[in-house]
C-alpha cells in the first residue's frame, strides 16, 4: 500500500498540470485489469515466499517473460520470433544458475507460477494500453487502482511502521513510480517479446546491490548465470536493432 500510495503522491504535480483531460480515457476497464494483475502477482509471490525456498519461488516467478511472449502472440498477434524464444530460454537458464532451486514438490509452487502468469498478463495489458494511452497515464491508473485494491486488506492487517521502516517504504514508492514509468515507456516503444526478456536483468542487478550494500558475495554459479543473462539480453537487443533497420 505504501509503495502505490507514495507513488501516487509523486504523480500529483503531473496530475495538476494535465488536469482532467490528461487522465480522460476510454479504456478504464483495461487499466483496472492491468492493476489487478499486478497486485495479484505481488500477493501470490509474497505467499509463495512464505512457503517456499527463495530460490524455488524466484525461478517460478521469473518465468513471466516466457508466458508474456505466448500471451502476447495469442492476444496481440505478435510474432513469436525464434531468436526471442531462444533468448528467453537462455535467460531462464541463467536465472536457474543464480538461484539454484533445491527442488521438491509443494502446492505453493503453483501459486508462484500463478504469480508469473499474472505478471505476464500485466505486461501484455500494458502493451495493449500503450497503443492509445501515454505512458504516464498508464502509470497513474496502475498506482491509483493499486492503492484502492490494497487499502482494504492493509487496513485489516495494519501495523504502524517505525521511522526506519517508514523511510524504506517511502523509498520503495519513489523507486516504484520511476520503475513503472520506465517500464511503460519501454512497452510503448517495443513489442512485448522484445522487452520482456530484459526482466531477467533484475537478478544480476540485485546481486550487485547485495554485494555493494550488504557485502553479499555471489558464488561462481551466480557469476556465470549473470553473464548468461547479460549475454541473452544483449543478443536480443542486437537482433531487434537489426530487424528494425531492415537487416536480415
Amino acid at each position: 500500500l505504501m509503495r502505490t500510495a507514495v507513488a501516487l503522491i509523486m504523480l500529483t504535480p503531473w496530475l495538476v498540470r494535465v488536469g482532467v483531460a490528461g487522465v480522460a480515457t476510454r479504456r478504464i476497464g483495461l487499466h483496472f485489469l492491468r492493476a489487478f494483475f499486478g497486485m495479484a502477482s505481488f500477493a501470490c509471490v509474497v505467499y509463495a515466499l512464505s512457503k517456499l525456498l527463495l530460490a524455488d519461488a524466484m525461478v517460478l516467478s521469473f518465468t513471466a517473460p516466457f508466458w508474456s511472449i505466448l500471451i502476447s502472440a495469442l492476444l496481440l498477434g505478435e510474432v513469436i520470433r525464434r531468436y526471442r524464444m531462444v533468448a528467453t530460454i537462455v535467460g531462464v537458464l541463467g536465472v536457474v544458475m543464480i538461484v539454484k532451486p533445491q527442488g521438491g514438490v509443494d502446492p505453493a509452487m503453483l501459486i508462484a507460477l500463478l504469480s508469473a502468469l499474472f505478471t505476464a498478463a500485466a505486461m501484455v495489458s500494458m502493451k495493449s494500453l500503450s497503443s492509445s494511452e501515454p505512458p504516464t497515464r498508464i502509470v497513474f491508473y496502475f498506482f491509483l487502482f493499486g492503492t484502492l485494491l490494497l487499502a482494504p486488506p492493509a487496513a485489516l492487517t495494519w501495523e504502524t511502521p517505525n521511522a526506519a521502516q517508514f523511510g524504506w517504504l517511502v523509498g520503495s514508492g519513489l523507486l516504484g513510480v520511476a520503475g513503472q514509468n520506465f517500464l511503460a515507456r519501454a512497452y510503448d516503444a517495443g513489442e512485448v517479446g522484445a522487452v520482456a526478456p530484459f526482466d531477467f536483468v533484475r537478478l544480476p542487478l540485485s546481486a550487485l546491490l547485495g554485494f555493494v550494500v550488504f557485502d553479499e558475495i555471489p558464488d561462481a554459479w551466480s557469476g556465470v548465470g549473470t553473464l548468461v543473462i547479460i549475454a541473452a539480453s544483449l543478443y536480443i537487443a542486437r537482433r531487434e536493432t537489426r530487424r528494425r533497420s531492415g537487416a536480415t
